[in-house]
């Protein structure tokens, strides 16, 4: 509680960066269909046009991946992986259990690899871990490495990475991603630009 208090203020100025640098990308790459490159800032991109938007955070470490969109967009969304990193694609981050923004989690999980070999880790709340199960997703695109109650960091990269769960927001899977040292924010569908956040009542 007190660590969300104390940097509240602070990731509401990391959104409105990511804000202002998203608003106008919808309207520009409405014309031009396919997954496009941003730079957002410091060590993070974001992938459009492949479902729901992706982050993508890249360094000596390898490459941190938020949400992997439609499985059908997996290939396009591994090139434009591959014009940022050729390093490899070490953990994999779901916002919530939506198809648009998991349906890529096999292809990457698999495209990748920890440092033991084995697929790239995916990362989420546990109640995505519930329901991706109940729901029949294969084991390699199930996020196995949870977290409980509010919130879970870790460093990658030569930052730190921090999830914070939103139990009643989008759905009772949300995760807020928020690099510190870039000064991003991730917040998959539970923030939108242009309307009110859907709520998902069945979730």
């Amino acid at each position: 509680g007190e660590l969300v208090l104390a940097i509240g203020w602070f990731v509401a100025a990391a959104l409105m960066v990511l804000v202002v640098g998203t608003s106008g990308l919808a309207a520009q790459d409405s014309q031009n269909p396919g997954v496009k490159t941003f730079h957002v800032q410091g060590n993070v991109y974001m992938l459009v046009g492949a479902g729901g938007n992706i982050a993508v955070q890249v360094g000596a470490e390898g490459v941190l991946v938020v949400d992997t969109g439609l499985a059908q967009m997996s290939g396009q969304v591994l090139a434009a992986i591959r014009t940022l990193s050729d390093k490899p694609i070490r953990w994999i981050v779901n916002t919530h259990v939506h198809p648009d923004h998991t349906g890529g989690n096999e292809a990457l999980a698999k495209a990748g690899s920890t440092v033991a070999g084995q697929p790239a880790v995916v990362i989420a709340h546990e109640n995505a871990l519930s329901r991706m199960t109940e729901a029949g997703v294969p084991a390699v695109a199930l996020p196995l490495n949870t977290y409980y109650g509010g919130a879970k960091d870790f460093f990658f990269n030569d930052e730190p990475i921090l999830l914070y769960h939103h139990p009643h927001a989008h759905t009772d899977t949300d995760s807020l991603v928020f690099f510190r040292r870039s000064d991003v924010v991730v917040a998959g569908d539970a923030y939108l630009t242009t309307t009110y956040p859907a709520i998902d009542a069945a979730i």
